[in-house]
């Protein structure tokens, strides 16, 4: 945990400063925080491998104390929430290698964690759209310079697409240590990862960002209310010091007249566009995004779905902001960088069959839930391509051979985290 976080962090209870107690067992790095208390007016919160948990759940409780208690190791066990014995020591023997994988280490928090979705999350159709989403919008408010967060993130595989956005890094912010604890490892290195509770008040200074988003995780959160108002508190609305307006950004929430899997408790358009009270939101049917980036290679934001369309679309969108920039037409779509943020790798989704001097790849669902949920990535993902032996054999690595730069447009070459799979 870098020491400047400290500055825009507050107690989501009394709305205090914290700040390290000192007093109480603590080890620091040269910039930052490993392990500690911080206190503020009210309460007493740990520091739990360089990842402030803010909020008071038996867990973090137990990790508190167990900080106290001079027992980091132990600590850091209670929040990945490895109770058995035997999966907990596979956890730290991976946690501790070098060489781990984010699968393997995935797989080593045992059959309930969600290893399926993430493993397969950077070409499935929601991210496609939210991918496009977060970079224009925040790619317009953010301007290289400005802070951005993503609440209910998960374990940061969008929070990655703020990288590039900006110098201050991005705060990572879930309920869940186990992810943003791999965010920080593995898929977003290098944004600050926060454990709060989404349902309760946000551990952040008033105006602190920017640009707060988050993304396919709104519809299950229960206090919606009370969850936009934090996230237009959090951003800093343009009337002081005669700043430029910030954005608040809610990315692929159910629709209530719609089914949909992991349907979660939704609401209408309409129900949606009232939460807001300080900005005038914008909402988005999903089905025209993905149209969009997928059909067109751009991302019409200047454009007004109508009800019914709204009311017909399983999933939205939502902008809101006073910058009346963020609604034009966007550029959209995949381009091919001349070396990659982690690594180029060919998509999971691909099965490769060596054939001589070329290797054949075929689309393959890792199941028949995932085939329904997410079957829609056939529209761009082609059901086999061929490629020269030789170039497959160069992956992984951070540049491309030149024979597989058109992968990369159709999503077949992914730009992966390092040690990804």
């Amino acid at each position: 945990m870098r020491l400047e976080l400290l500055e825009i962090l507050r107690c989501p209870y009394c709305g205090g400063r914290l700040e390290l107690v000192e007093s109480l067992f603590h080890r620091r790095t040269a910039g930052g925080i490993l392990d500690g208390i911080l206190g503020c007016h009210c309460c007493v919160f740990p520091v739990v491998d360089g990842i402030p948990v803010l909020h008071l759940q038996p867990p973090a409780t137990t990790a508190r104390d167990q900080i106290q208690a001079g027992q980091p190791e132990l600590a850091r066990r209670t929040m990945i929430g490895t109770d058995d014995e035997a999966q907990a020591a596979e956890f730290e023997a991976v946690a501790a290698s070098d060489d781990a994988t984010y699968r393997e280490t995935v797989d080593a928090l045992g059959p309930n964690f969600e290893a399926g979705y993430f493993l397969y999350r950077f070409s499935d159709p929601t991210y496609v759209v939210a991918d496009a989403v977060v970079r224009a919008a925040g790619g317009t408010v953010l301007h290289g310079a400005r802070r951005a967060i993503d609440i209910c993130g998960g374990s940061g595989h969008l929070t990655r697409s703020l990288l590039p956005l900006s110098s201050p890094p991005p705060v990572l912010a879930d309920l869940y240590y186990a992810k943003v604890w791999l965010a920080r490892r593995f898929t977003a290195p290098g944004c600050e990862p926060v454990c709060c509770d989404g349902n309760a008040p946000f551990p952040f200074a008033r105006g602190a960002f920017a640009f707060a988003m988050c993304t396919d995780a709104f519809m299950y959160i229960w206090t919606k209310r009370q969850f936009v108002g934090e996230m237009e508190r959090l951003v800093d609305d343009g009337r002081r010091n005669d700043g430029e307006p910030g954005a608040v950004l809610i990315g692929h929430t159910h629709n209530e007249r719609t089914w949909t899997p992991s349907h979660g408790q939704p609401l209408s358009p309409e129900g949606y566009r009232d939460l807001f009270e300080g900005l005038q939101p914008r909402i988005f049917g999903e089905a025209g995004l993905f149209d969009d980036v997928v059909r067109r290679g751009e991302l019409d934001l200047a454009r007004h779905d109508r009800s019914d369309v709204l009311d017909r679309d399983q999933a939205l969108t939502i902008i809101a902001t006073r910058d009346e920039r963020m609604f034009k037409r966007h550029r959209a779509g995949t381009t091919v960088p001349e070396r990659a943020v982690g690594e180029f790798r060919v998509n999971p989704l691909y099965a490769a069959a060596p054939d001589g001097e070329r290797v054949d790849l075929r689309l393959r669902f890792p199941s028949d839930d995932y085939a329904d949920e997410y079957g829609a990535c056939r529209e761009y993902l082609p059901e086999q391509v061929t490629v020269d032996r030789q170039a497959f054999d160069a992956l992984p690595s951070v540049t491309l051979p030149k024979s597989l730069e058109a992968l990369v447009a159709k999503r077949v070459v992914l730009d992966l985290p390092k040690r990804y799979y």
